[in-house]
């Protein structure tokens, strides 16, 4: 047992080593915009909500239109929503030139 709690009292130790010398990089999301597919439901929705939340401008695409309205309430202005189905051509060019509308570079794409 005292084994086991000077265990994890070493690897809390090692942990907190690391994260003292790797520290996680701030990013300042003013400017930067993400597009992500998938924000009918789980985790594109929630992902969309949360990057939103931190100040990025969010480019949600959504295959359900029933979806939006859902969205649109959990969603600030900076945030657009569209139509995307990844498996039509269409739907793909139609995303890039919205993107390129508002800007030239994704900081991400999920």
């Amino acid at each position: 047992m005292i084994l086991l709690i000077v265990l994890l009292l070493l690897l809390d130790s090692i942990y907190q080593l690391y994260r003292y010398f790797f520290p996680l990089p701030n990013i300042d999301p003013k400017g930067k915009y993400v597009l992500i597919s998938g924000c009918d439901s789980g985790f594109g929705h929630t992902l969309a909500i949360e990057l939103d939340k931190q100040g990025f401008n969010v480019f949600a695409g959504i295959l359900n239109s029933n979806s939006e309205t859902s969205l649109r309430n959990n969603l600030s202005e900076r945030a657009t929503i569209f139509h995307l189905d990844i498996t039509r051509q269409e739907d793909i060019d139609a995303a890039f030139e919205l993107v390129q509308e508002k800007t030239n570079i994704l900081h991400a794409l999920v």
